[in-house]
């Protein structure tokens, strides 16, 4: 059956230490459900988050990781990096392990989850580094079949996936309007799926914007309004450029990134609408 949330319970009921957590969406960072794990000191719990960018770098940032699984983690809005992956990158302390997958391996990775099986084949990795220097932490391996060997990505099951949509009825149904990347993958492959929309409207309303997230595979879901700023999501509100960029200014030292999360993150209360 799926239940109405407030974001700070559906954190609190589908979260603990060591649970593997995806973070959707692709073009829309959940950074209020990022903020909201940070806020209640949830700590070594796992990422999987295909559009790392900076939501990526402030739970690494924040010490919060046992590991992470991502496409990729920068600033969007550039030149500035994301400082906080790359000092614990570059200092090779190890304290997060890091898996890096192409877009490509990532939906790999949840198909083979969604459909129940370990693994899946995978091709066009020669030339590009991933198996030559094993950027993906053991993901990958080679395989010996009656058709051959071949190189297989191993499958990813979430425990529970936060996906955004941009508006669900009261059975789970959501609907989204932006690029849809991997997230139904991630909600097929996940155990838990909770969906975090914009708004709660009528099951008629759904239906007549297309079913993207159906209630079957739907846990709960939460009623956030801003649910991705300042990211921004497909005609409902633009991204805060200058929010990203006073972000990469205050991250750039250590000190610096603990104050803005102090600032902006700890002094905003739980979100319970």
């Amino acid at each position: 059956m799926t239940r109405p949330f407030s974001l700070a319970d559906a954190v609190r009921t589908h979260v603990r230490p060591g649970t593997r957590v995806y973070l959707g969406n692709f073009g829309a960072q959940l950074f209020s459900v990022g903020h909201e794990l940070i806020r209640q000191g949830l700590r070594d719990f796992d990422a999987v988050i295909a559009s790392g960018g900076l939501l990526l770098d402030q739970l690494l940032g924040a010490g919060v990781l046992r590991s992470a699984t991502f496409g990729h983690c920068w600033s969007p809005v550039g030149p500035a990096p994301a400082w906080n992956f790359r000092r614990l990158a570059e200092s090779g302390a190890g304290t997060v392990e890091l898996h890096e997958l192409s877009l490509g391996l990532f939906s790999s990775a949840l198909t083979a989850g969604a459909h129940g099986v370990p693994f899946l084949p995978v091709t066009g990795l020669p030339g590009t580094g991933y198996t030559d220097e094993d950027w993906t932490g053991g993901q990958l391996a080679t395989v010996d079949s009656p058709f051959g060997s071949a190189t297989v990505v191993r499958a990813e099951r979430p425990d529970v996936a936060f996906i955004h949509v941009d508006v669900v009825d009261a059975e789970g149904n959501g609907h989204i309007r932006g690029p849809l990347g991997e997230v139904l993958l991630a909600a097929q492959a996940a155990q838990r799926v909770v969906l975090v929309a914009e708004e709660v409207v009528p099951a008629d309303e759904v239906r007549a914007l297309g079913v993207t997230i159906p209630g079957l595979l739907v846990d709960g879901f939460a009623r956030v309004p801003g649910a991705v700023a300042p990211d921004g999501t497909v005609g409902r509100y633009e991204r805060d450029v200058d929010a990203y960029e006073r972000y990469a200014e205050r991250s750039r030292t250590p000190a610096g990134f603990q104050e803005w999360l102090a600032d902006e993150v700890f002094a905003v209360a739980e979100v319970v609408s």
